[in-house]
């Protein structure tokens, strides 16, 4: 027969049990927590085989129950989304929060999509997706991504402005995915970070925001900012989140479900055309560098040959033998393509985007132009302007006449 104490101690274990489950249940829908040095004899001391187990005259301590500190509640990640936001940057990033909870059998990581009223928003590739709010009515979130494309000055409002302001100044984490930081920095909220994007766009944020450091990598966390170039840069940079909050076993279980390679790092280039261990493409690496560092003041050959510590003959065979061009007609096919970025993403005007690119005249950027891309800048931005509208704005193009 039970004894009276051990029929008490019993029903004292049983619901010690059902609370610990409801506790877990209510964290994750599959996760069981008990404590690891729980025995029998500790709520049960009259057991058979541990009898007198007991000091006389010294409570034996009960465990206690879990406590889920605030490392242990979900952290929700929001993303803030403007028009033409690079969707197959977004969804890695989304994906690889939700394959953490998958196989990690807990909930550690939310989201939330929200855009600035709250309605469906048009991404690069034309596919549609309807936020979970607006900006107005999201509560607190303590990390914001905002995601960025193509033309990325054109959406950004004193609303969203303010909004991420507001979020700064009560501590959230803030970042960006390729060219989000445009609005980062138009709210003020990169000055004294250190930033990447993706590497098309570099020269045009160089122009507007000369006093923000931008380095070409991956991604960049710098104390509570983070942004990456976009693309599958956007999933390291989530793998490494991962691995910071939840431990590096974790975010390499992502990274096998995404069948990603590995874990690339953040300081890693953003482009690898060449073998790193090979002299010569160390010094046509260092030529091509020094050209994209000067497009507003274009260096001449024995300048270019200079900065990079070599001779303008070995200069001139190095480009020729590698890349089958001159120095100069190669320099001039990197501006005439930068120049091209800045008609793309910027609302630069064409003048501006000629004298940025290191063209003296609009006369000569514009034979230049139409001789490479075979359309003048102004037919270019207002082909691409038109395609944009049709695309986001079908209204306003039918309005002014770009639709039959």
């Amino acid at each position: 027969m039970f004894s009276a104490i051990f029929l008490s101690d019993l029903v004292i274990y049983l619901s010690l049990l059902d609370r610990w489950s409801i506790i877990a249940r209510n964290a994750s829908p599959i996760l069981i927590v008990t404590p690891a040095n729980l025995t029998c004899s500790d709520v049960f001391p009259q057991c058979p085989g541990r009898r007198g187990s007991r000091r006389r005259g010294r409570a034996k301590e009960r465990p206690e129950l879990p406590r889920f500190n605030q490392d242990d509640a979900p952290e929700t990640i929001g993303f803030l989304l403007l028009p033409e936001f690079p969707i197959y940057a977004l969804i890695p990033a989304i994906e690889a929060l939700r394959i953490a909870n998958q196989n990690s059998g807990r909930q550690h990581f939310g989201w939330r999509t929200v855009s600035a009223d709250g309605a469906p928003v048009r991404s690069c590739s034309g596919m549609t997706m309807t936020p979970d709010a607006s900006i107005a009515n999201t509560a607190m979130l303590e990390t914001v991504i905002v995601c960025a494309g193509n033309q990325p000055t054109q959406y950004i409002t004193k609303a969203i402005l303010n909004w991420l302001r507001r979020l700064g100044r009560h501590g959230a984490r803030l970042g960006a995915i390729d060219t989000g930081v445009f609005t980062l920095a138009a709210a003020g909220l990169l000055d004294g970070y250190r930033i990447t994007l993706h590497w098309e766009a570099i020269p045009m944020f160089r122009e507007r925001y000369p006093d923000i450091e931008v380095v070409e990598q991956l991604f960049l966390i710098d104390r509570n900012r983070l942004t990456c170039a976009g693309g599958i840069a956007a999933l390291d940079m989530m793998l490494h989140l991962i691995a910071s909050r939840r431990g590096y076993a974790l975010a390499q279980v992502v990274a096998n479900g995404f069948v990603h390679e590995r874990m690339r790092r953040d300081g890693e280039a953003q482009r690898r055309a060449m073998d790193p261990a090979d002299t010569t493409s160390q010094e046509l690496l260092s030529v091509i560098r020094a050209m994209e560092d000067n497009l507003d003041q274009p260096l001449s050959p024995a300048e270019l040959a200079e900065a990079c510590r070599l001779s303008v003959r070995r200069l001139e065979r190095l480009v020729r033998r590698r890349l089958d061009d001159s120095p100069m007609r190669y320099y001039l096919k990197l501006r005439l393509q930068a120049a091209r970025n800045l008609l793309f993403y910027s609302d630069l005007p064409v003048k501006d985007v000629a004298s940025a690119c290191g063209f003296s005249s609009m006369a000569v950027f514009d034979r230049a132009f139409h001789a490479h891309f075979a359309q003048s800048p102004s037919a270019f931005r207002k082909a691409f302007s038109g395609e944009r509208l049709q695309r986001f704005r079908p209204e306003v193009s039918r309005d002014i006449g770009l639709q039959g």
